[in-house]
């Protein structure tokens, strides 16, 4: 504590006659300290409750029902020694570890899961301000924790159980900072062993800590060998997780999602930025970039010497580097790790300022900050609390209903039937279709009810009588002649593709009549890793409103791996 310690080293040498008084008065500093540290988490433990609260509502959305369906039927060592838990090369197992874990002590109640999870993000901002406080004072520390629990890209945090691995490895990432500062200021070497445990366990949580051990090695102001030498179990521990993950899954680097042709990495890298940004800023477009310029006064301060910037570029290029492989589509999740670091800067930076100019730099922080956070949370809250609705209306429908169009992702409402029918013994034979092209098909609809979304109501309703009367005007208006085009190349696990020939309006892949549908862009390539073939349609919707469906193409990977149809 810099404020004892000053205390102390005034008061040494100060003779009998004023010892007893010296130990009253820094036993009442201690005490404040301690007063103010407990209030700061409370306060910090507060601003997550009042934020998120709402979060509780929810249910399994996205990747849920996988994560559940593999932590129900697989022993969970499975997620640390069998590679076909991990199809697309991703190596998280504490993820599935703690989804067993949560299973023991909360059920299959999703209410219990998202308290955990809204106190794992109390968790994370408080680590972070112990981890502030050990080089600033209370209240930029303070701060610089509400900032990232109030960042608009915690708000799919607070709404989507499946990324909490990511708050895990940075709850663990910032824990094994603070140990590691105080082993070095103590000379412990147990607590470098601990702050090598930790980030041993941050990685197996989540990859984005694997370049942790670069920040450590700045964040001691001596001579390089001495860094070095303090880095030497966590040297040790990265080498045991990539050894590991190399053994379980056979590589060192994993994708997913968006492929990268070699001719679009320059692209890639120029738009990078500027999406990073977007992600950070939420749906405010406009108080989010006030937000982020305000951050970036802040931490272009903290950088203004030769060290800082050396310091805060490199782990800034740290902190986006990951993203590259997956950033054709950016998602809130992708860019916590900069959110992190421009907290953390700008809570430097503005430390380092006169009271009166930090005090307005903080306020304007907090304040553009929070109401990000509130345009970004209506939208995000907005989608899941649907995605809630349809789940659990899905759950209780009987073999005669279908859900048309939900928000709930293809893949997993195949996994949602699965919990229902397979482990929790629900009726069986409920449907759901993602494209009006079902309603043109020779499936009977005769005996089906229909339910939908309907977000004037905020809830699931059946919509069966209104059916027919939709089916013949959507059914009657396809141009089944429009002029269509269709590109397929298959190459290193990856389908690319180019549609034509418009360059404007919606491009929807759709798959089993209308069972699934994705939208995509005009040409882009996507990563099948063990995918053999597909069969599909292509559809476009054009700016005017109408519609044209291709018929079905098979691609068979091996056999045919460049494909053009075209009418």
């Amino acid at each position: 504590m810099k404020t004892l310690s000053g205390y102390v080293n005034s008061r040494q040498g100060g003779g009998s006659e004023g010892t007893g008084a010296f130990y009253v008065q820094t036993e009442i500093v201690v005490q404040i300290e301690i007063v103010k540290r407990s209030a700061s988490v409370l306060f910090l433990v507060g601003a997550v409750v009042v934020l998120y609260r709402k979060a509780i509502r929810l249910w399994w959305t996205y990747d849920d029902p996988w994560n559940l369906h593999v932590s129900i039927a697989r022993p969970w060592t499975d997620a640390f020694t069998e590679r076909d838990v991990w199809p697309q090369s991703l190596f998280t197992p504490l993820l599935l570890g703690s989804h067993e874990a949560l299973l023991f002590l909360a059920g299959l109640d999703p209410d219990h899961w998202y308290r955990i999870q809204l106190a794992l993000i109390a968790a994370c901002a408080s680590a972070l301000y112990f981890a502030l406080r050990l080089y600033v004072g209370t209240i930029p520390a303070l701060t610089g924790a509400l900032l990232f629990a109030a960042g608009p890209p915690l708000c799919s945090f607070a709404t989507q159980l499946m990324v909490i691995h990511y708050l895990e490895a940075i709850l663990l990432g910032v824990l094994a900072v603070i140990a590691y500062v105080l082993a070095f200021r103590r000379q412990s070497v147990l607590l470098e062993l601990l702050s090598a445990l930790l980030y041993f366990a941050a990685m197996l949580a989540k990859e984005i800590a694997v370049p942790l051990p670069a920040l450590l090695f700045f964040l001691p102001p001596t001579g390089l060998r001495v860094r070095i030498r303090h880095l030497l179990f966590h040297t040790v521990a990265l080498v045991g997780y990539l050894s590991w993950r190399w053994s379980v899954i056979g590589t060192v680097f994993g994708g997913y999602g968006w492929a990268i042709a070699p001719g679009e990495i320059p692209g890639v890298l120029m738009s990078l930025p500027w999406k990073v940004i977007l992600a950070c800023a939420g749906a405010g477009l406009g108080v989010g970039l006030a937000a982020m310029a305000v951050l970036a006064g802040g931490a272009g301060w903290a950088m203004r010497t030769r060290r800082g910037l050396l310091i805060g570029s490199v782990t800034l290029l740290l902190a986006v580097a990951p993203i590259l492989p997956v950033s054709k589509e950016m998602q809130p999740r992708y860019v916590v790790a900069v959110w992190l670091w421009a907290c953390v800067s700008f809570a430097i930076g503005a430390a380092s300022l006169r009271s009166a100019a930090r005090n307005a730099l903080l306020v304007a922080a907090a304040g553009t900050v929070l109401v990000a956070n509130r345009q970004e949370w209506t939208h995000e809250y907005g989608r899941s609390i649907r995605m809630s609705e349809e789940a659990r209306a899905f759950m209780s429908l009987d073999g005669s209903a279908m859900l048309r169009l939900p928000a709930i992702p293809p893949a997993a409402m195949v996994e949602l039937q699965w919990l229902k029918e397979e482990h929790l013994r629900g009726a069986r034979g409920a449907g759901w279709f993602y494209d009006d092209l079902f309603l043109c098909g020779e499936a009977t609809l005769a005996d089906r009810r229909i339910f939908e979304w309907v977000p004037q109501r905020r809830e699931v309703v059946e919509v069966t009588a209104r059916i027919p009367d939709l089916a013949r005007s959507y059914c009657g208006a396809i141009r089944h002649n429009a002029p269509l085009r269709a590109e397929f190349h298959h190459r290193d696990e990856a389908l690319f593709w180019r549609f034509g020939p418009y360059d404007q309006g919606r491009w929807t892949v759709v798959l089993g009549g209308g069972l699934q549908a994705f939208t995509v862009p005009r040409e882009e390539g996507f990563r099948l890793a063990g995918v053999p073939g597909l069969a599909l349609r292509v559809r476009y919707e054009s700016p005017e409103g109408w519609v044209t469906y291709s018929p079905e193409i098979a691609l068979d990977f091996a056999r045919q791996p460049n494909l053009i149809w075209h009418r």
